[in-house]
């Protein structure tokens, strides 16, 4: 019987470390805790925290989708406008103004492709995702606009 445990925590850790579809057994779950976490692969463990502010890293990581996003008047739902008053050239940042104010919002990085500026001050977040974009208050949990298109 304890050779039958050490088997299949070996093949366990294996599926754990190469991937479980690999084995054919995308149903199987691999133990959690130390071991586990240190036979991940270097590929899969992030060095930064999620939502870290992106520093000046090249245009493809900030966007490798490639997504358009330029300065101008953005219309959107509900008869709203964000003006996007400047776009660094880098991506790095992007200058908002909404409900007469300037907001200066930073390029943070995600997984998704979409392009993503925060400004953690005053809690307000710009996406970019294909066909438009829209404006968020994390503060209070809304969408300020929606459906914005250049």
């Amino acid at each position: 019987m304890q050779g039958f445990t050490l088997a299949r925590s070996a093949a366990a850790l294996a599926m754990c470390a190469f991937g479980a579809s690999a084995f054919g057994a995308d149903d199987v779950q691999a133990p959690a805790g130390p071991a586990a976490i240190a036979m991940a692969p270097a590929q899969q463990q992030e060095t930064a925290a999620p939502g870290a502010v992106v520093a000046a890293q090249p245009v493809a990581e900030i966007n490798p989708a490639g997504l358009p996003f330029r300065a101008g008047t953005y219309r959107c739902e509900l008869n709203r406008q964000v003006h996007v008053r400047d776009v660094a050239p880098d991506l790095g940042f992007a200058v908002l103004n909404w409900d007469r104010k300037d907001y200066t919002l930073r390029a943070v990085g995600t997984r998704s492709g979409a392009l993503r500026y925060e400004d953690s001050a005053s809690g307000l977040v710009w996406l970019v995702i294909v066909g438009k974009a829209m404006l968020l208050d994390t503060r209070r949990g809304q969408q300020l606009a929606n459906e914005c298109r250049n």
